[in-house]
């Protein structure tokens, strides 16, 4: 779906989903200046991570957060039981977590079969100048 190069070479960082009552593009800005802040880990320092926060973890989600043709950047985000409301925790409480594999797809592009900058997110200048774009076709 995208044109860049997509390196072997893959360090990561972790990222709590927490529930917001802020609009999308809001939580999406936020997210990205925590994760510039973040060194990327190696997959043998984020495991021990994973695995003290395992039993409470409800959702995990792995986005490509940046790459280039020498490293890629994957975020793990990932949703804890506990932010769960009660009722459904106690459902759940036994359940493994899901996992997703997730790429962002630009709200601009029309034709889902084009294929796009896998670091559009990452470009605030891209992400201003094409929604004025697509706002003034409207």
């Amino acid at each position: 779906m995208s044109w860049n190069k997509i390196s072997n070479n893959c360090k990561f960082i972790l990222t709590e989903i927490k529930d917001s009552n802020r609009s999308f593009n809001d939580q999406r800005m936020l997210l990205k200046k925590e994760n510039d802040k973040k060194t990327p880990l190696l997959f043998q320092q984020v495991i021990p991570i994973l695995q003290t926060l395992y039993k409470n973890l409800y959702d995990i989600n792995l986005y490509i957060y940046k790459s280039s043709k020498d490293l890629t950047v994957i975020d793990i985000r990932y949703y804890q039981k506990s932010s769960l409301d009660k009722d459904y925790r106690q459902k759940v409480t036994d359940s493994p977590p899901m996992i997703h594999s997730k790429v962002a797809i630009p709200a601009w592009l029309l034709n889902k079969n084009e294929k796009f900058d896998i670091n559009w997110e990452r470009k605030l200048w891209l992400i201003r100048w094409k929604l004025f774009c697509l706002r003034h076709k409207l």
